[in-house]
Protein backbone atom coordinates (compact mmCIF):
# COMPACT_ATOMS: atom_id res chain seq x y z
CA UNK A 1 0.00 0.00 0.00
CA UNK A 2 2.81 2.60 0.50
CA UNK A 3 3.10 3.30 -3.28
CA UNK A 4 -0.25 3.42 -3.58
CA UNK A 5 -0.41 5.76 -0.69
CA UNK A 6 2.72 7.59 -1.78
CA UNK A 7 0.45 8.39 -5.74
CA UNK A 8 -2.62 8.87 -3.63
CA UNK A 9 -1.34 12.20 -1.50
CA UNK A 10 0.78 13.02 -4.26
CA UNK A 11 -2.55 13.47 -6.38
CA UNK A 12 -4.39 15.10 -3.18
CA UNK A 13 -2.10 17.74 -2.12
CA UNK A 14 -2.70 19.17 -5.82
CA UNK A 15 -6.59 18.94 -5.46
CA UNK A 16 -6.96 20.82 -1.86
CA UNK A 17 -6.12 23.37 0.46
CA UNK A 18 -3.12 23.17 2.52
CA UNK A 19 -4.74 22.58 5.86
CA UNK A 20 -7.49 20.01 3.95
CA UNK A 21 -4.33 18.10 2.54
CA UNK A 22 -2.38 18.28 6.41
CA UNK A 23 -5.77 16.50 7.99
CA UNK A 24 -6.51 13.82 5.03
CA UNK A 25 -2.74 12.49 4.74
CA UNK A 26 -2.66 12.32 8.84
CA UNK A 27 -6.15 10.28 8.63
CA UNK A 28 -5.07 8.09 5.48
CA UNK A 29 -1.43 7.71 6.89
CA UNK A 30 -3.44 6.36 10.23
CA UNK A 31 -5.30 3.59 8.63
CA UNK A 32 -2.13 2.61 7.09
CA UNK A 33 -0.37 2.47 10.07
CA UNK A 34 -3.66 0.25 11.46
CA UNK A 35 -3.28 -2.45 8.92
CA UNK A 36 0.33 -2.47 9.26
CA UNK A 37 -0.48 -3.57 12.73
CA UNK A 38 -3.21 -6.11 12.20
CA UNK A 39 -0.72 -7.39 8.86
CA UNK A 40 -3.70 -6.74 6.76
CA UNK A 41 -2.94 -5.76 3.02
CA UNK A 42 -5.39 -3.42 1.78
CA UNK A 43 -6.47 -5.94 -1.00
CA UNK A 44 -7.90 -7.96 1.65
CA UNK A 45 -9.94 -5.01 3.80
CA UNK A 46 -13.99 -5.61 4.47
CA UNK A 47 -16.18 -3.86 5.41
CA UNK A 48 -16.37 -4.93 8.99
CA UNK A 49 -11.95 -3.85 9.02
CA UNK A 50 -13.01 -0.48 8.54
CA UNK A 51 -15.63 -0.39 11.08
CA UNK A 52 -12.71 -1.61 13.65
CA UNK A 53 -11.19 0.53 12.65
CA UNK A 54 -13.11 3.44 13.11
CA UNK A 55 -14.22 2.20 16.40
CA UNK A 56 -10.98 2.66 17.83
CA UNK A 57 -10.86 6.05 18.03
CA UNK A 58 -12.99 8.10 20.96
CA UNK A 59 -14.35 10.67 18.49
CA UNK A 60 -17.12 11.83 17.18
CA UNK A 61 -19.47 10.91 14.73
CA UNK A 62 -18.31 13.70 12.44
CA UNK A 63 -14.89 12.56 13.20
CA UNK A 64 -15.25 8.90 12.34
CA UNK A 65 -17.34 10.13 9.10
CA UNK A 66 -13.90 12.32 7.96
CA UNK A 67 -11.79 9.25 8.56
CA UNK A 68 -14.26 6.78 6.51
CA UNK A 69 -14.44 9.33 3.54
CA UNK A 70 -10.47 9.78 3.42
CA UNK A 71 -10.64 5.93 3.56
CA UNK A 72 -13.33 5.62 0.69
CA UNK A 73 -11.40 8.55 -1.29
CA UNK A 74 -8.30 6.33 -1.20
CA UNK A 75 -10.30 3.05 -2.66
CA UNK A 76 -11.69 5.32 -5.84
CA UNK A 77 -8.61 6.58 -6.06
CA UNK A 78 -6.54 2.66 -6.45
CA UNK A 79 -9.52 1.37 -8.61
CA UNK A 80 -10.34 -1.09 -5.89
CA UNK A 81 -13.12 -2.50 -4.46
CA UNK A 82 -14.58 0.11 -1.71
CA UNK A 83 -15.05 -1.32 1.42
CA UNK A 84 -15.78 2.11 3.13
CA UNK A 85 -18.33 2.92 0.63
CA UNK A 86 -20.81 -0.04 2.17
CA UNK A 87 -20.69 2.04 5.62
CA UNK A 88 -23.42 4.36 6.88
CA UNK A 89 -23.88 6.91 9.38
CA UNK A 90 -27.21 8.24 10.76
CA UNK A 91 -28.04 12.01 10.66
CA UNK A 92 -26.38 14.09 12.71
CA UNK A 93 -29.28 17.36 13.01
CA UNK A 94 -27.38 18.65 15.88
CA UNK A 95 -25.07 21.65 15.36
CA UNK A 96 -22.35 22.46 17.24
CA UNK A 97 -21.67 25.94 18.25
CA UNK A 98 -18.36 27.47 18.46
CA UNK A 99 -16.43 28.13 21.74
CA UNK A 100 -16.43 31.54 22.05
CA UNK A 101 -14.58 33.13 24.99
CA UNK A 102 -15.41 36.19 26.72
CA UNK A 103 -13.90 39.63 26.20
CA UNK A 104 -12.61 39.03 29.39
CA UNK A 105 -10.43 36.15 28.97
CA UNK A 106 -8.97 37.95 25.69
CA UNK A 107 -8.21 40.57 28.27
CA UNK A 108 -6.40 38.86 30.24
CA UNK A 109 -4.17 36.84 27.65
CA UNK A 110 -3.48 39.78 25.74
CA UNK A 111 -2.64 41.80 29.45
CA UNK A 112 -0.36 39.11 30.60
CA UNK A 113 1.46 39.11 27.29
CA UNK A 114 1.90 42.40 27.37
CA UNK A 115 3.56 42.04 30.35
CA UNK A 116 7.46 41.58 29.25
CA UNK A 117 9.21 42.65 26.16
CA UNK A 118 10.94 40.16 24.80
CA UNK A 119 10.90 39.05 21.30
CA UNK A 120 8.82 36.16 21.62
CA UNK A 121 6.64 37.61 24.22
CA UNK A 122 5.66 40.42 21.12
CA UNK A 123 5.66 37.39 18.53
CA UNK A 124 3.02 35.75 21.37
CA UNK A 125 0.99 38.81 21.47
CA UNK A 126 0.80 39.81 17.81
CA UNK A 127 -0.73 36.35 16.83
CA UNK A 128 -3.30 36.94 18.98
CA UNK A 129 -3.86 40.72 17.82
CA UNK A 130 -4.03 39.06 14.46
CA UNK A 131 -6.21 36.32 14.79
CA UNK A 132 -8.94 38.46 17.32
CA UNK A 133 -8.12 41.53 15.70
CA UNK A 134 -8.29 40.47 12.09
CA UNK A 135 -9.82 37.26 12.54
CA UNK A 136 -7.15 35.43 10.75
CA UNK A 137 -7.08 31.62 10.30
CA UNK A 138 -3.80 30.10 11.66
CA UNK A 139 -2.70 29.40 8.12
CA UNK A 140 -3.27 32.89 6.88
CA UNK A 141 -0.93 33.77 10.10
CA UNK A 142 1.82 31.71 9.04
CA UNK A 143 1.84 32.70 5.83
CA UNK A 144 2.17 36.89 6.63
CA UNK A 145 5.56 38.39 5.23
CA UNK A 146 6.57 41.64 6.41
CA UNK A 147 6.22 43.42 2.80
CA UNK A 148 2.36 42.44 3.22
CA UNK A 149 1.98 44.88 5.72
CA UNK A 150 0.83 48.46 5.56
CA UNK A 151 1.68 50.33 8.11
CA UNK A 152 0.81 53.56 6.85
CA UNK A 153 -2.52 53.19 6.05
CA UNK A 154 -2.96 50.22 8.45
CA UNK A 155 -3.90 47.25 6.22
CA UNK A 156 -2.90 43.40 5.96
CA UNK A 157 -2.53 41.54 2.13
CA UNK A 158 -4.10 37.87 3.54
CA UNK A 159 -3.27 35.30 1.16
CA UNK A 160 -6.74 33.29 2.24
CA UNK A 161 -8.42 29.78 2.14
CA UNK A 162 -8.64 28.42 -1.20
CA UNK A 163 -6.19 31.25 -3.27
CA UNK A 164 -8.33 33.83 -2.16
CA UNK A 165 -6.86 36.57 -1.15
CA UNK A 166 -7.87 39.58 0.74
CA UNK A 167 -7.08 43.35 2.37
CA UNK A 168 -7.21 43.43 6.03
CA UNK A 169 -7.66 46.54 8.30
CA UNK A 170 -5.08 46.22 11.30
CA UNK A 171 -6.49 47.90 14.72
CA UNK A 172 -4.22 50.50 16.24
CA UNK A 173 -3.24 47.70 18.89
CA UNK A 174 -1.72 45.19 15.88
CA UNK A 175 -0.09 47.92 14.54
CA UNK A 176 2.04 48.95 17.57
CA UNK A 177 2.58 45.36 18.09
CA UNK A 178 4.35 45.09 14.66
CA UNK A 179 6.46 48.27 15.44
CA UNK A 180 7.83 47.17 18.15
CA UNK A 181 8.34 43.69 17.11
CA UNK A 182 9.80 44.27 13.82
CA UNK A 183 12.04 46.91 15.70
CA UNK A 184 13.03 44.14 18.13
CA UNK A 185 13.81 42.17 15.69
CA UNK A 186 15.44 44.57 13.19
CA UNK A 187 13.83 43.02 10.39
CA UNK A 188 12.03 44.44 7.20
CA UNK A 189 11.53 41.73 4.80
CA UNK A 190 10.87 37.77 5.05
CA UNK A 191 8.60 36.07 7.05
CA UNK A 192 6.48 38.09 9.69
CA UNK A 193 6.19 35.45 12.20
CA UNK A 194 9.49 33.98 12.75
CA UNK A 195 10.67 31.03 15.82
CA UNK A 196 13.90 31.93 18.33
CA UNK A 197 16.03 30.61 15.30
CA UNK A 198 14.48 32.89 12.35
CA UNK A 199 12.58 30.31 10.98
CA UNK A 200 8.78 30.79 9.97
CA UNK A 201 6.79 29.73 12.16
CA UNK A 202 5.48 26.01 11.31
CA UNK A 203 0.80 25.45 11.62
CA UNK A 204 1.70 23.39 14.27
CA UNK A 205 3.99 25.86 16.14
CA UNK A 206 1.17 28.91 16.06
CA UNK A 207 -0.98 25.70 17.73
CA UNK A 208 1.31 25.10 19.94
CA UNK A 209 2.05 28.53 21.59
CA UNK A 210 -1.44 29.36 21.66
CA UNK A 211 -2.95 25.95 22.90
CA UNK A 212 0.11 25.17 25.53
CA UNK A 213 1.07 28.58 26.77
CA UNK A 214 -2.01 30.15 26.72
CA UNK A 215 -4.44 27.98 26.96
CA UNK A 216 -6.58 28.61 23.82
CA UNK A 217 -6.93 27.31 20.62
CA UNK A 218 -6.02 29.22 17.34
CA UNK A 219 -9.30 28.77 15.50
CA UNK A 220 -11.69 30.10 19.06
CA UNK A 221 -9.55 33.81 18.50
CA UNK A 222 -11.13 34.14 15.31
CA UNK A 223 -14.38 32.71 16.75
CA UNK A 224 -14.17 35.35 19.46
CA UNK A 225 -13.30 38.33 16.86
CA UNK A 226 -16.83 37.50 15.20
CA UNK A 227 -18.52 36.77 18.25
CA UNK A 228 -17.40 39.83 19.75
CA UNK A 229 -18.00 41.70 17.17
CA UNK A 230 -21.70 40.68 15.95
CA UNK A 231 -22.29 40.92 19.78
CA UNK A 232 -21.33 44.73 20.20
CA UNK A 233 -23.38 45.21 17.27
CA UNK A 234 -21.35 44.76 13.54
CA UNK A 235 -23.53 44.34 10.80
CA UNK A 236 -22.99 40.35 9.79
CA UNK A 237 -21.99 41.10 6.40
CA UNK A 238 -18.63 43.02 7.79
CA UNK A 239 -17.54 40.53 9.28
CA UNK A 240 -18.27 37.87 6.54
CA UNK A 241 -16.02 39.93 4.57
CA UNK A 242 -13.90 40.32 7.54
CA UNK A 243 -13.75 36.13 7.99
CA UNK A 244 -13.55 35.65 4.18
CA UNK A 245 -16.47 33.57 4.21
CA UNK A 246 -17.67 32.79 0.39
CA UNK A 247 -20.90 31.85 1.72
CA UNK A 248 -23.05 34.08 4.40
CA UNK A 249 -24.32 30.64 6.18
CA UNK A 250 -20.74 30.11 7.29
CA UNK A 251 -20.86 33.32 9.15
CA UNK A 252 -24.33 33.01 10.71
CA UNK A 253 -23.53 30.51 13.22
CA UNK A 254 -22.73 33.40 15.44
CA UNK A 255 -26.13 34.93 15.38
CA UNK A 256 -26.86 31.08 17.40
CA UNK A 257 -23.89 31.77 19.63
CA UNK A 258 -25.48 35.49 20.61
CA UNK A 259 -28.92 34.22 20.70
CA UNK A 260 -27.29 31.55 23.24
CA UNK A 261 -25.87 34.54 25.13
CA UNK A 262 -28.88 36.33 25.46
CA UNK A 263 -30.95 33.10 26.50
CA UNK A 264 -28.70 33.07 29.64
CA UNK A 265 -28.73 36.48 30.57
CA UNK A 266 -32.83 36.29 30.18
CA UNK A 267 -32.73 32.98 32.70
CA UNK A 268 -30.49 34.79 34.95
CA UNK A 269 -31.86 38.47 34.82
CA UNK A 270 -35.54 38.68 33.61
CA UNK A 271 -37.84 39.23 37.02
CA UNK A 272 -39.69 36.27 36.51
CA UNK A 273 -36.91 33.96 36.78
CA UNK A 274 -35.99 35.71 40.40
Amino acid sequence: MRIELENFLRVLELRVAHTTFMRKAWQIKSFYKFLLYHNRHFTEVKKETVEKYLRSFNCSRGARQQLCFVISEFYDFVKFPNPAKEITFRKDTSKELPKVPSQQVIRNIIRNLSAEDTVLSLRNRLIVELAYGSGLRRMELVKLNIDDIGLENRTLFVNGKGGKNRIMPLTEKAVYCIREYLGKRRAWTGPLLVSFTGRRLSFQAVYQILKQKLGIRPHQLRHACAGHMLKNGCDIRIIQELLGHKDLKATQIYTQVNKEDLREVINKNHPMNL
